[in-house]
């Protein structure tokens, strides 16, 4: 296979990334605690004998570090555990309804000092000092083995710690090696946490997966993987986005080079927490990180029966039937977009249609609620009752249903549609904008809620006594823009200036459009077709070979998607005389071969694939597939164990292992198709989305590769948003 020197490598080190560990300065620790070895699962973590005091000291980092000790305090990581009323609120139901040691599975990433503690087998109370600890210095900087698994999976080491004497170069040393652990510059640190799965360790039915922010970057062309598109992006990791350098003060001591140091505020989108927090340059960052990370801009336009590429190339009639799409390109971010927990986030897009006066005619259902008739970018999944379960209990999920988060560069369209008035001032100014708030409004009233018992209270106030702020979520979410384009259709548009994702090139948005297009249903994917082509024409025009290979290879995806291999492998040749040879091109002709079953010319794509991006388990995950259907089941078994020490849990690679093991006879064939069959997707799942779509207005429309919402008229829209009934 070409692959054996990646198989050895893969045993040291699990992907290039980046330090995402936590270190800081709180405030005193308790007194000394060691954990003796009890059970630490359904977490995965890992640890022998130490002194959990020790881990939740904290003070003595900021003596040296004193900016990264600030940035820490700051952090997601500082207020992990109990002190988070979100999380307080969402791990107390699990513990009430699913049992404290079961909720072990949570502590090993949020409250890693109470499990090893062993408190978070009891009830955790406000006074309990290691709640307010979050994940401290010496959890990250004495991780000494990671594993690809996530929900804690790694190793703590208990060699000891020296504090050095600043005025010994040789002691200074000694310590930075001892805390600098092979894991810590790694993403597989990231991993360990931010990629996470529940199932029947925790008492649910089914295995199901959860945050895989770690295994959607290293499928992205950020981590040099080979996406299905031509992208121009820099490799960067987890470290080069969420711990970008900024100033060191004259205070850092040991962190500072060049007079910077690497921020540990790890800012993302925690908008909520940042808001509160005393350091303005916090929620800065987070609002930096998210303004920009999604393309806004819109798309092609149906007036009646006729069709325009471009919004300012229509002509409109009063009376008519208006169609156009919103398209969302996610640009920036090296994860899907939003990240994390991705059935919590509240990101919403809203669109407006005024005429040349400036009157309102229509309006999108603001983001008020969670009502049924907005799209938002969010995973759904079902409880045993067929019911979206929207408020994160995770103790209740029982299938996924959809998925409407936007891969690394890849594209959605949102399609809208408006009845037009009979007198109609043209042009139209169309606007169109994606925001985002953290958490739903119902899961903050829950949170809110639970705040204001005496439970909440009390952990509140133990905050504040730690030094903390009691992080309030009652108090209103800040509400961040993200993208926004402003098109305008009809006679007259042309002479209009378009504003944001609009105002690219043609080519570029074309481009998107058709992109955004391939992930319509099979029958309607040749609607991309006119955009590429239009995109190819201009590109040509103006001598852009890049421009035209991206071009000619969604033209082949085009192709392939159709069933028509030769066809695609040959625009993939046009781009190939153009850019010169490239895995994308493989990776698009080993899924045109794939797709009509011929497998050997298959592989040999794939197999490219892997040679030029060994640590993306997708590209292992086809070329595993691709073995398996030619019954090379020695290559197959190769693939997929390669595949699975980047995803073990991943169901395809499961499923190729188990099979190739069944074939070779070997004695452990019966575990690896027991194995495959526990990480399927449940057994229920299509009876519950078929009842979810007969009850739910959001499954019927968002199962949908395209969902298409209705325009209503500004007062019919504002009665809509407070009684959807």
């Amino acid at each position: 296979m070409g692959a054996s020197t990646v198989l050895d490598d893969m045993a040291h080190w699990f992907f290039m990334g980046a330090l995402l560990g936590a270190m800081g300065c709180s405030y005193g620790a308790p007194e000394p605690v060691r954990f003796t070895g009890h059970d630490l699962s359904p977490s995965l973590m890992s640890a022998p004998s130490l002194d959990v005091s020790r881990l939740a000291k904290t003070d003595d980092c900021a003596d040296c570090h004193a900016d990264v000790a600030s940035h820490w305090r700051q952090s997601a990581h500082a207020n992990a555990s109990f002190d988070n009323p979100w999380y307080r609120a969402s791990v107390d139901q699990f513990r009430a309804e699913r049992g404290k040691e079961e909720s072990r599975f949570c502590a090993g990433c949020h409250d890693p000092l109470l499990l090893l503690s062993g408190d978070i087998d009891g009830g955790v109370k406000a006074d309990n000092e290691l709640a307010y600890a979050g994940i401290t210095c010496l959890v990250c900087h004495n991780i000494d083995s990671t594993r690809s698994d996530g929900n804690a999976s790694f190793t703590l080491s208990d060699a000891p710690i020296l504090l050095p004497d600043p005025a010994s170069p040789e002691e200074i040393e000694a310590h930075r090696t001892r805390l600098t652990m092979q894991p810590l510059r790694t993403a597989a640190l990231c991993g360990s946490c931010h990629r996470s799965f529940s199932g029947t360790a925790i008492g649910n039915d089914n295995h199901l997966p959860g945050i895989d922010d770690l295994g959607d970057w290293a499928s992205s062309a950020y981590a040099g993987a080979i996406q299905g598109h031509l992208t121009s992006v820099e490799e960067n990791s987890c470290q080069g986005c969420h711990m970008r350098p900024v100033a060191a003060s004259d205070a850092e001591m040991a962190g500072a080079s060049d007079g910077m140091v690497s921020s540990h505020r790890w800012t993302a989108s925690h908008t909520a927490m940042a808001a509160q927090l005393p350091d303005v340059k916090h929620a800065q960052q987070a609002k930096d990180e998210l303004e920009g990370a999604v393309l806004v801009d819109v798309g092609a336009v149906r007036a009646g029966l006729r069709r325009y590429v471009l919004p300012h190339e229509s002509r409109l009639r009063g009376g008519e039937r208006l169609v156009f799409d919103v398209l969302l390109e996610n640009v920036s971010t090296g994860h899907r977009f939003p990240g994390g927990v991705r059935d919590m986030h509240d990101v919403w897009v809203e669109v407006e249609v005024r005429d040349a006066a400036g009157k309102l005619l229509a309006v999108s259902l603001p983001g008020a609620d969670d009502n049924d008739d907005v799209f938002v970018l969010r995973t759904t999944v079902l409880d045993a009752a067929a019911n979206p379960e929207i408020l994160h209990q995770v103790h209740r999920f029982s299938a996924p249903a959809f998925d409407r988060t936007l891969p690394a560069h890849d594209a959605q369209a949102v399609r809208y549609s408006m009845h037009l008035p009979r007198k109609l001032a043209l042009p139209l100014q169309v606007d169109a904008r994606l925001l985002h708030r953290k958490h739903s409004l119902l899961f903050q009233a829950l949170a809110c809620e639970s705040s204001r018992t005496e439970r909440g209270i009390g952990f509140a106030a133990g905050a504040e006594a730690h030094g903390k702020v009691a992080l309030d979520p009652c108090l209103e979410q800040p509400v961040t823009e993200i993208g926004a384009a402003r098109v305008w259709m009809g006679r007259g548009a042309a002479e209009q200036a378009p504003v944001g994702g609009a105002a690219r090139p043609a080519i570029e948005r074309l481009l998107t459009q058709a992109l955004a297009l391939l992930h319509a249903k099979q029958e309607h994917v040749h609607m991309a077709k006119p955009s590429i082509d239009r995109a190819l024409r201009l590109a040509r025009e103006a001598e852009l070979p890049v421009l035209q290979a991206q071009a000619l290879v969604l033209r082949a995806r085009l192709s392939s998607m159709q069933g028509r291999p030769n066809e695609a492998v040959a625009f993939t040749q046009g781009a190939e005389a153009l850019i010169g040879p490239n895995p994308v091109l493989d990776r698009i002709r080993g899924n045109a071969y794939a797709r009509v079953w011929r497998w050997k010319q298959a592989a040999e794509a794939y197999r490219l694939v892997v040679d030029a991006s060994p640590f993306d388990w997708r590209a292992w995950q086809d070329l595993a597939r691709a073995y398996g259907s030619l019954s090379d089941d020695e290559n197959a078994l190769s693939a997929a164990d390669a595949g699975l020490r980047l995803a073990p849990h991943d169901e395809g690679l499961l499923r190729s292992r188990a099979l190739a093991l069944g074939s070779l006879g070997w004695p452990d064939s019966a575990l690896a198709k027991e194995r495959w069959l526990a990480h399927r997707a449940p057994d229920a799942q299509p009876q519950l989305l078929s009842v979810c779509e007969k009850e739910h207005q959001r499954c019927r429309r968002d199962r949908q590769p395209i969902p298409h919402y209705t325009l209503l008229p500004p007062r019919k829209a504002i009665h809509a948003s407070v009684d959807p009934g």
